[in-house]
């Protein structure tokens, strides 16, 4: 079976799980719908890439220097077919507001400040969602516009949010009275098909097991997910940018460094505590969700994992943590 062919089987199984997550959930049934539309979107752009080559040598070189292997590269990004997906995904958003089977209420903005953390609705708040879909959908097409009407320099976004400058993304965002939050979650996603693509090109340059650091190896970014693997219980820190995997140790803050047993802890929802619970760092106030499973998660899942453990960022959020923590600890 060819790597297209098995992407194509997890991409139906993805939507799958999507379907029976927004039956269980209604209330994500808004985000499950964005998801069942982006990720074969997501897909389809992978698989026209342009590729990208790194030799051994300096891969190891930028490792063992602690330097992910993205970064200060001459990247090969197809701007063409860059703006295209990023388009898709402004339309993608602005047809869930008038989606029938978008929910119709909700509790707040899936569009958080805490990246990609979608929120479950509550009964009582069904004219308050209609009027947030509306108001996202207006934010998504001026975002558009922008950019159709070469208003917006998408090069200058991508760019801020390859460095994780909020405030170049911010000032950009500005300029045009875009909102710069909805601005930020779709200029990531539409360069999420380039960072996999390259990302699955560089596993065989270089051994990421050599890695010892929180961020992650291939494109800089902070992981959100983490990995309980097999028998042994070995712990895998999964960045949702690229896709990478890699092994950290299981009682350390991914973001600070801290092995202090005292600053670490762990929390689970009732009845989930054998496959998702949440590790904090009272140090950092930063926090990782953490999926017990024997394999890695597939790509097209790691979206669906990450909406699938939104009890864990409420929690999270409630008590004050943050992912990744505002202070910039990565060590």
């Amino acid at each position: 079976m060819t790597r297209s062919a098995s992407l194509d089987i997890q991409v139906s199984a993805a939507l799958r799980r999507l379907d029976d997550l927004a039956t269980r959930e209604p209330g994500l049934a808004e985000a499950a719908a964005f998801y069942r539309a982006t990720i074969p979107a997501l897909h389809d752009a992978q698989l026209t890439v342009p590729t990208f080559f790194l030799n051994t040598a300096r891969a190891r070189e930028k490792l063992e220097s602690g330097r992910p292997l993205l970064l200060e590269e001459d990247l090969p990004l197809d701007i063409d077919a860059t703006t295209s997906l990023f388009l898709h995904l402004c339309r993608i958003l602005e047809n869930l507001a008038i989606d029938g089977n978008a929910p119709r209420r909700e509790k707040r903005s899936f569009l958080s400040r805490r990246r990609y953390a979608w929120s479950k609705t509550e009964e009582n708040h069904t004219s308050d969602s209609q009027g947030t879909a509306a108001s996202r959908a207006s934010a998504a097409m001026q975002i558009r516009l922008a950019v159709e009407h070469y208003q917006l320099d998408l090069t200058e976004v991508w760019a801020a949010v390859a460095m994780g400058d909020e405030t170049r993304l911010e000032q950009a965002a500005s300029q045009q009275q875009l909102d710069a939050t909805l601005l930020r979650v779709v200029a990531e996603t539409s360069l999420r098909p380039a960072l996999r693509a390259w990302s699955q090109g560089l596993y065989g340059a270089v051994d990421l097991n050599e890695w010892r650091r929180g961020q992650c190896p291939i494109c800089g970014n902070s992981p959100r997910l983490s990995e309980i693997q097999g028998k042994e219980g070995k712990r895998r820190l999964r960045c949702l940018h690229c896709g990478a995997g890699w092994y950290y140790q299981r009682l350390r803050c991914a973001f600070c460094g801290r092995r202090d047993y005292r600053s670490l802890g762990f929390v689970a929802v009732a009845g989930q505590e054998e496959k998702y619970r949440l590790q904090t760092c009272n140090a950092c106030r930063g926090y990782v969700k953490v999926v017990v499973t024997y394999d890695p998660i597939p790509l097209p899942f790691l979206s669906v994992e990450d909406l699938a453990t939104y009890d864990l960022d409420e929690i999270a959020a409630a008590h004050g943590y943050t992912s990744p923590p505002k202070a910039k600890t990565i060590s």
